[in-house]
This record gives structure tokens, C-alpha cells and sequence, in this order.
């Protein structure tokens, strides 16, 4: 034997796989592949090492228990806990378990020795590289079915449950389609409605397809795509192949998420789709205006919207599976008094994964368009990557029996219930929800900047059908609650690609009062009635004396070309400057960390050692994360919060709107004055009252004011007898009293204590904001 046979490595030895067969104790049930049932009455005894491992410990406090168990020591043939944890770990990883792996098993701390998850602990060499091998799977037990061993949590399952789990992806849909039509009165029938102008006809063979074009009032029921366009650009109706498409869309030449939402749609016995890419003409301007406007009553009169929630473009299709990963063991207990048993195990998703109809992680969700088609329709279901989820007008539900996180908040039954509430407050709830509505849409992204108002068009329209005919649409706010909508606050983090997007947007699109003047994520005070009982109370501190808007398309909720605000209030003198450090030579690439401190300076007698009052905002990036910071919010992080001795705590700041622009590399280093004639506008406070018999006490209360810029190639323009100036919205101050612990500390008046600093001093004047 040479030498370098004798140097030559042993090849590694072979993980030794744990000695029995599931078989020997379960065979699968005839109606799924998913259950399996005991061969016979499990055993009555418990292995010592299960015995140490679950034993209650008092001493240990934590918020959950984790415990380890060895595969190596594991005795499945005599310990019925043993028996039910390597059955469940061996069908959850598809294979046979190693004798070096580990199951790391957690109980709560309220429910300990209760178990309620487990996985196998990651890094064994048996592992096949399964996406779901290391994932948690959770425990439940039948509701109507206590556990015998009273070893699980009482988290319950219905046999409902197992049947969604155990079912096909379609047959699950059809299921909650079926429960709505029947059970919920809140959504409307299964009747049919008036058919949108085009739509797609699927013939006895669903491969048959052509689109339709309907000139005069047509009944029917039809489904609506909503899916995500991408980069790969799905095929589209144009002047030049509409009269192709009337007669025959080739089966071939649409992409796979198309080809799936039609199948489903002929399972479902519906005869029409309605697609936005292949119904509208998109290389008509007018067509496009004409039928974009008419989003609200399509998607409104849809039968069912199927959701592509997992597809970033047209080639993901619909995900379909023959059922979900789950495992159900059922059989008896040995013993004197044998007893039946029903565990169920699925796969936990996180919070990600969960395709609740806020989470932006998922492709179509962060799309601007599919916002409002989500919310306009009656019913959706979403074909999202891990499982499927149903919302409509009542409620909803998802495939898993793991309570989601949207539950108790479901975004589109809130939106239903603000609209039908026939209370007193409807004024406020409305605006509440719609601003809601903005807070959410303004996170998402639109391709094309010019989108802001259509892609939201369809609820704006249903909103003021709600709202009445006497209430105006202003580039996204409304007329009878104008104060409150100007008083939106630019949000403190975006992605970087959100700021290359907002320095790109050169083209005018709303006046810059208006919250879609900017491409970045807003919020709004807080307006209503809380659980606690408390109310909203608006106190104006300025005169609004006509907002306009002119229309750019026939569209009433679309697009505009102009807009002006006429305001008179109190006015400050101001200044603004930028001071920005860029990274040095010393960092990686250059491409350290940048930052910015914007300084805003007003001149007011409140302040009477100095007579101004300033407020400094610091602005950074870093990475792939833009963050701006007030300095009521750097101290905090600093210091912590701290209240005065009558618990009230202030908190202030200057929020600019485009802190973008902040850190563009076209401004040049150093100190730099940032435009002239700078103007502070009070508006209003916005404060929180405590509920009776103790309304006179705020728990909150904040003052507002805009930060202008003049204008200076806008002329001077006449008010009644005065010339006014013009200028624009650059930022917001926010003045807040609150008291710190909350009720106990609520007080009669915070600003007695400590005014506001533009209590006094402000000069009366009239502005026109564009």
C-alpha cells in the first residue's frame, strides 16, 4: 500500500439513524396521508427522562419554558410522550430522526409543563436541506376531545380545522366562498351585478378565452385578478390587438398567474375574469383615464377578488397544494380507563409569513394599486406562499389554526364597519379610517409617480359617496375635515431606494399641502373615541378660507394640475439652515455614515432671554436605512423620559417634509441657509379628553403649526382688500403636553404651565399655500 493511500482521509462515518419505524406503532388513515392512527393503546407510563425534563422548577420565572430532549435517550417503545414527540418530529422532517438530534420543546410560562411547540434542533448531518425541517410546528388538541394526559396546551382545534388543513387549495376556497354567501348579510349576494365594460369570457374549455366588450348594461357575475405586475410586463390589450383579443386570447400567451386565476375562476362555475392589464386599452391615455376611474364599482361589484399574494409578477401563478403540511395523531390510551385522543401539529408561521392584508413584505402587498382593490372588494382570497387567507366584509380567517396577527384588527372589516356606523361620531370615524387609509397606502410603492391619485381613486370615490355630495375631494383630503388632514407628519425611516425614488420625482403631481405631494410614509393624529372611553377634541387656531383643486382628466378623484390653499392665521419669522457631515476618507468605500442637522429658528417673545425659540432635527443614513430623529426623540434615547413633578411631560419637534432632500449629494458640505423667508403657520391643537364624569382633564394635548417657504417666482395674488404672499409646506412643528403615566397624571391645562411658544408674538396675516 503506497504512502498517500496511508495520508488519505477516512471518509467521514455515517450519522447512525434512530432504531424504530413508525410503522411498527401507526399506519396512515385511509382518508388522509396527513393522520395517522395508533396500532394499538399507546403506553401508560412516562420515560424518566421526560419525568426530568417536564418537572416543574418554582424557581424559574421566565416568560417561556424551553426544554431539550435527546433523541439518543428518547424510549418511544414504553413512554407514550416519547411515542407522540418522535412521531410528530420524524413526519414534520420527512425522514428518520439521527440519533446525535435534539428536540428543543416550549411550553408557556403561565401553561409549563404544558407543551404548546417544538422543532428538531438545527445542525444535524442527516438534514435534506427541507425548507420546513427546522421550522416550529404547534400542538393542539380537539376541542371537544381533552387531552388524557393534560400534558399540551389548551390551545383547541375543531374538526373545521383539520378538514381547511387536509383539504385542496381550491376545495378550501370554495368552502369559505360558500360560508359567506350563506352566512354573512354584511356581504353582499351572490346575485348578479352590472358587468364592467370589458371583461374575459371563459368558455366550456377554460383554455377557450376571449375578451368581451360590452356597450350597452350587461348582467353577470365575474372574478377580478389582482396581481403584481413586475418586471416581467404580463401581456396587455392595445389599439393594435383589441380587435385579436375580441376574437381569441391565445392559451399560451398569458403568464401562468393569469392561466391559474381563470382556472380557478371556471372551478368556481363563473363564467367572466376581469383583468386590469388585458380589460383596460393601455396604450390609450383616454381609455386608461376613463376606465381607471371606474375601480371603485369594478372591484365593488365583483363576486370574488383572488388575491396573487405571493407573485411578484405574472410567472409566480397561484400556489396550490392538496393540502397543508400538518400531522394528526389519533387512538386510544392503555390503562384501566382508556381514553381517546386527537393531537394535531402544524407548521408555525411567522410573522412575515402570515399574508394578513397589511404585511408590505409580501410582493402584491406593497404595491399602491393593490391597496384599495384589496379593501373595494367584498370577498378576496389570497394565494400567498405558505397558505391561503380569506377576508371580506364580516371578518376572516386563514388555513392554519394558528391565530394571525390581523385578527383582532382585520383591515377591511374595520373599513366596513367606519362606513355603515350610524352614530353621531360617523363625521370622525370617517376620517379616522380615511386616515388610516393614507397611512397605509402612503408606505407602498407605485411605478409610476404620476399614480399617487388613481391608484387611489376607487376609495376616495366610495368614501364620498359615504361622506356626501356636499363634501369636496382636495388632492386627497376633504373639505369638512380640512384642518385635521393638513396636520399629516412626514414618518421618521424609508429605504434608501424610497429616497432614490423620491429625488428622481421631479414631476408636479399635488400641491404641496397635500400628503401625496411626497412619496414617503405619512401619520396623522389620532381622532375619535378610544376604548378607555376618552374623546378627541380639535381646537382651530387658524382661519381657513378656500382650498381648490382643478382636475387634469375627467376622473373627479384623479389626477389634478394645480391647487391652492387660502389660510389666515397667526404668522412667525423663521430661518432654517442645514449643517451635513459626510463620511470621511477613512470609511469603507466611502460609504459611511452621512448626516445632517437642520436647525429651525423662530422669533418669538416667549422665550424673553433670547427671543426665539429653536428646534433642531437630525437627519442620518446609513446602510440601506434613512432616519430622522426630532430632538424631543434624541433625547429621550439619551436621557429617557423624563416628566416634571406634576407628571407632565412635553415633547416637541420640527418634522420636515422631504428629508430626502436633506442628505442629496447636490448640496454642497457645511452650513448652509436653506432658502428664504421662512414662515410659521399656527393651525391647531389636537388634544385627548378624559372620558366623564372627568372631562374637563386632558390626557394629551398637542399643538400644530406649518413651516413655509415663500415662493418667489409666485406672484402676489389679492384677498378681499390685502395682497397676499405665496408660499409652500416644507415642514410641521408638533408641540406636545401629555401626562406621563397617563389617567393618574391627566391635568386641567397643560399649556398654563408650560405655553406654547407661539403663544404670543405671531402677526395676523393672509397666505396662499400651493
Amino acid at each position: 500500500m503506497s504512502q498517500a493511500a496511508h495520508d488519505a482521509p477516512l471518509p467521514d462515518p455515517q450519522p447512525q439513524t434512530a432504531p424504530w419505524t413508525l410503522s411498527r406503532w401507526w399506519e396512515e388513515a385511509s382518508s388522509s396521508r396527513n393522520t395517522l392512527v395508533s396500532r394499538g393503546p399507546l403506553p401508560d407510563t412516562r420515560c424518566a427522562e421526560c419525568e426530568r425534563a417536564f418537572a416543574v422548577d418554582e424557581q424559574k420565572s421566565s416568560l417561556s419554558h424551553s426544554v431539550v430532549l435527546k433523541v439518543a435517550n428518547a424510549s418511544p417503545d414504553t413512554c407514550w410522550q416519547c411515542r407522540i414527540l418522535t412521531t410528530l418530529a420524524e413526519r414534520k422532517v420527512k425522514r428518520r430522526l439521527g440519533m446525535d438530534e435534539e428536540l428543543e420543546i416550549w411550553s408557556s410560562a403561565e401553561a409549563f409543563p404544558k407543551i404548546s411547540t417544538f422543532r428538531v434542533r438545527e445542525g444535524s448531518k442527516l438534514s435534506t436541506g427541507d425548507e420546513d425541517e427546522h421550522r416550529i410546528m404547534t400542538f393542539t388538541s380537539l376541542d371537544t376531545l381533552p387531552c388524557p394526559w393534560n400534558t399540551f396546551d389548551d390551545r383547541k382545534h375543531t374538526p373545521s380545522a383539520v378538514h381547511i388543513l387536509d383539504s385542496h387549495s381550491y376545495d378550501v376556497a370554495s368552502y369559505w366562498l360558500k360560508d359567506c354567501l350563506a352566512n354573512h348579510p354584511e356581504c353582499h349576494s351572490s346575485e348578479e351585478t352590472l358587468l364592467p365594460r370589458r371583461v374575459i369570457r371563459i368558455g366550456e374549455n377554460y383554455t377557450d378565452i376571449r375578451l368581451v366588450q360590452h356597450d350597452s348594461p350587461t348582467l353577470g357575475q365575474y372574478n377580478c385578478l389582482s396581481h403584481c405586475w413586475g418586471g416581467a410586463q404580463p401581456l396587455i390589450t392595445t389599439t393594435h390587438n383589441i380587435a385579436q383579443h375580441l376574437e381569441r386570447i391565445e392559451w399560451n400567451s398569458i403568464p401562468k398567474t393569469f392561466q391559474d386565476a381563470i382556472k380557478f375562476t371556471a372551478h368556481l362555475g363563473i363564467s367572466y375574469i376581469w383583468i386590469d392589464s388585458l380589460c383596460i386599452i393601455q396604450d390609450s391615455a383616454h381609455d386608461w383615464a376613463e376606465e381607471s376611474a371606474k375601480m371603485c364599482s369594478i372591484y365593488e361589484n365583483g363576486h370574488l377578488t383572488i388575491a396573487a399574494t405571493a407573485a411578484s409578477n405574472g410567472t409566480g401563478g397561484l400556489p396550490v397544494r392538496e393540502s397543508s403540511n400538518f400531522v394528526r395523531l389519533t387512538g386510544i390510551t392503555s390503562g384501566t380507563e382508556s381514553k381517546p385522543f386527537e393531537i394535531l401539529a402544524y407548521f408555525e408561521l411567522g410573522l412575515g409569513e402570515h399574508p394578513f392584508p397589511t404585511n408590505y413584505r409580501t410582493p402584491s402587498l406593497s404595491r399602491g394599486w393593490v391597496h384599495q382593490e384589496m379593501i373595494l372588494s367584498p370577498r378576496v382570497i389570497h394565494f400567498a406562499k405558505k397558505e391561503l387567507l380569506w377576508e371580506c366584509k364580516t371578518g376572516g380567517t386563514c388555513q392554519c389554526p394558528q391565530p394571525p396577527p390581523f385578527r383582532s384588527t382585520f383591515f377591511k372589516q374595520a373599513h366596513y364597519q367606519a362606513l355603515l356606523h350610524p352614530s353621531p361620531e360617523k363625521s370622525l370615524l370617517l376620517t379616522r379610517q380615511w386616515h388610516t387609509i393614507i397611512e397605509s397606502y402612503s408606505r407602498l410603492k407605485l411605478s409610476f409617480a404620476g399614480d399617487k391619485f388613481p391608484a387611489l381613486s376607487g376609495l376616495a370615490q366610495q368614501m364620498s359617496k359615504t361622506r356626501g355630495p356636499e363634501v369636496r375631494y382636495l388632492a386627497g383630503l376633504w373639505s369638512d375635515s380640512l384642518l385635521t388632514d393638513l396636520l399629516w407628519t412626514a414618518a421618521y425611516v424609508w429605504s434608501l431606494h424610497a429616497i432614490d425614488r423620491i429625488l428622481q420625482a421631479n414631476e408636479w403631481r399635488a400641491p404641496s399641502w397635500s400628503w401625496a405631494a411626497r412619496d414617503v410614509p405619512v401619520i396623522f393624529p389620532r381622532l375619535g373615541t378610544e376604548r378607555n372611553g376618552s374623546t378627541c377634541e380639535v381646537k382651530p387656531l387658524c382661519d381657513i378660507i378656500a382650498a381648490e383643486t382643478t382636475l387634469a382628466t375627467t376622473d373627479r378623484t384623479g389626477r389634478i394640475s394645480d391647487g391652492r390653499l387660502v389660510v389666515k392665521g397667526e404668522l412667525f419669522y423663521a430661518t432654517l439652515y442645514r449643517d451635513i457631515e459626510r463620511p470621511g476618507p477613512d470609511s469603507k468605500s466611502g460609504k459611511g455614515e452621512t448626516k445632517a442637522t437642520v436647525t429651525l429658528t423662530i422669533t418669538t417673545p416667549m422665550d424673553p432671554a433670547t427671543g426665539v425659540k429653536t428646534f433642531t432635527s437630525y437627519a442620518s443614513e446609513r446602510g440601506s436605512s434613512f432616519v430622522l430623529m426630532t430632538q424631543s426623540d434624541a433625547k429621550g434615547l439619551k436621557e429617557g423620559s423624563k416628566p416634571d413633578d406634576l407628571g407632565t411631560l412635553i415633547k416637541e419637534g420640527f418634522n420636515p417634509d422631504s428629508m430626502a432632500e436633506l442628505l442629496s449629494v447636490e448640496r454642497t458640505d457645511g452650513r448652509e441657509y436653506m432658502g428664504s423667508d421662512i414662515r410659521v403657520l399656527r393651525m391647531a391643537r389636537v388634544g385627548r379628553r378624559m372620558p366623564p364624569p372627568d372631562e374637563t382633564r386632558w390626557l394629551v394635548d398637542t399643538e400644530y403649526s406649518l413651516v413655509l417657504a415663500r415662493v418667489d417666482n409666485e406672484p402676489m395674488t389679492t384677498e378681499g382688500d390685502k395682497t397676499t404672499k405665496t408660499y409652500r409646506r416644507i415642514g410641521i412643528i408638533h408641540e406636545g403636553r401629555e401626562g406621563y403615566k397617563g389617567v393618574e397624571d391627566a391635568r386641567d391645562d397643560f399649556w398654563k404651565r408650560y405655553p406654547s411658544c407661539l403663544e404670543r408674538g405671531g402677526r395676523e396675516e393672509t397666505v396662499v399655500i400651493v
